[in-house]
């Protein structure tokens, strides 16, 4: 009979064990498949920032060339306005000056001469 006792205690705490090792292996087991679907998403949603976040560098990047090449150009155009102006002002002494030339020649169109001594 002790024998007996022995056996069943054995055999009782080896199923024990195995419904344990099998309960346990369910629960964890949906419980780290959870977790590694949760880290999967956020690896897919990390690669997807990484590839947003390339574009958008290289978006940037053609923006500020074309502010680069507008602003060149705004400072070419002013220069031109710059040059205009000075051409302007220039034009319009010359066109003064040979207005107050015009007032001091004599009304015939000559100069006037005299002899010499």
């Amino acid at each position: 009979m002790d024998t007996r006792l022995w056996l069943i205690v054995a055999l009782g705490g080896t199923s024990l064990c195995v419904a344990t090792w099998l309960g346990c292996r369910w629960w964890y087991g949906r419980k780290l498949d959870a977790a590694n679907s949760r880290f999967q998403k956020s690896d897919k949603a990390r690669h997807f920032s990484i590839q947003q976040t390339l574009q958008a560098r290289k978006q940037i990047e053609a923006l500020q060339k074309d502010l680069a090449a507008q602003q060149e150009l705004m400072a070419q155009a002013q220069i031109a306005r710059q040059r205009s102006r000075h051409m302007e002002e220039v034009l319009k002494a010359a066109a003064e000056a040979e207005d107050a030339a015009l007032v001091v020649r004599p009304a015939q169109g000559f100069a006037d001469t005299q002899p010499m001594a």
